[in-house]
C-alpha cells in the first residue's frame, strides 16, 4: 500500500521529481568538487551534465540530446585531464527518460550515442597505465549501463501505454454503461406514458382520465431526475 501511493505520487509529481533530482546531482558534484579543489571545468561540466535532468519528463529528447552533447565535448575536453565525472550518472538518467517519455526516434538515437560515448569512454579509461582487458572491461561496463538504462525506459514505455489502454477500456465501458441507463430510463419512462395516455384516452370517467394524467407527470418528472443524475456523472470529471 505505502509502495503504491509512493509510486502515484511520484506520478502526479514528475516535474517537481526531476528538478529535486537535477538539484541534488549537481549539489553533490559541486560539493566534492569544492572538497577536492577541482578545477573550473570541472564545475562547467557537472553543472551542464546535471540541470537539464530537470526536465527529462517534460522534453525528454531536449534533455538527452544536451546531456549527450555535453558528455562529447567533455571527452574532448578533459578526458586527459579529469576523465570520468560523477555527474557522468547523468547520461543513462538522459536515455532512460529518452526511451520511457519521448519519441521512439529519441530512444533509438540516445541508445546509439550512449553506446558510442560508452566506447569513447572505454578507450580513454582507466587513465592510468593498463591492459586492453581493463578498456575492454570498461567500455563494457559502461555500455551495459547504457543498455540498461534504455531497456529500463523501453518497459517503462510499455507499462504507461499499457495504463493508458485500460483508461481508455475504462472510459468505453463506462460511456457504453451510461448509454444503456439512459436507454432504460427514456424507454421504461415512454412505455409507461404511452400506456397511461392511451388508457386515459379511452377511460370512462373523468377520474380515471385526471388518474392517468397523474401517473404520466410523475414518470415524466422521475424520468428527468434520472437523467439530470445521468448526465451530472458525465459533467464531473472526477467521476
Amino acid at each position: 500500500m505505502l509502495g503504491e501511493r509512493l509510486d502515484s505520487w511520484l506520478r502526479g509529481h514528475g516535474p517537481l521529481v526531476d528538478a529535486l533530482i537535477a538539484l541534488l546531482l549537481a549539489t553533490c558534484c559541486v560539493l566534492l568538487g569544492l572538497f577536492v579543489r577541482a578545477e573550473a571545468a570541472y564545475f562547467l561540466f557537472s553543472l551542464l551534465l546535471s540541470l537539464p535532468l530537470a526536465f527529462r519528463r517534460r522534453n525528454p529528447a531536449v534533455c538527452a540530446a544536451l546531456v549527450l552533447g555535453t558528455a562529447g565535448v567533455q571527452w574532448l575536453a578533459i578526458r586527459n585531464d579529469v576523465g570520468a565525472l560523477p555527474a557522468d550518472l547523468a547520461v543513462p538518467l538522459a536515455v532512460h527518460a529518452a526511451a520511457a517519455y519521448g519519441p521512439r526516434q529519441a530512444g533509438g538515437a540516445a541508445l546509439a550515442l550512449g553506446l558510442a560515448g560508452a566506447v569513447l569512454g572505454g578507450l580513454s579509461w582507466p587513465m592510468l597505465p593498463s591492459s586492453a582487458t581493463a578498456h575492454l572491461l570498461v567500455g563494457a561496463f559502461l555500455a551495459s549501463t547504457v543498455v540498461a538504462a534504455w531497456a529500463t525506459g523501453t518497459l517503462r514505455r510499455v507499462r504507461l501505454s499499457q495504463r493508458e489502454q485500460e483508461a481508455r477500456l475504462a472510459v468505453l465501458a463506462e460511456r457504453n454503461r451510461i448509454a444503456r441507463e439512459m436507454h432504460d430510463i427514456v424507454a421504461h419512462s415512454l412505455a409507461v406514458v404511452i400506456a397511461q395516455a392511451d388508457g386515459g384516452r379511452y377511460a370512462a370517467s373523468p377520474e380515471a382520465g385526471r388518474s392517468a394524467l397523474v401517473t404520466i407527470g410523475e414518470c415524466a418528472r422521475q424520468a428527468l431526475g434520472d437523467l439530470r443524475r445521468v448526465l451530472g456523472v458525465l459533467r464531473d470529471g472526477r467521476a
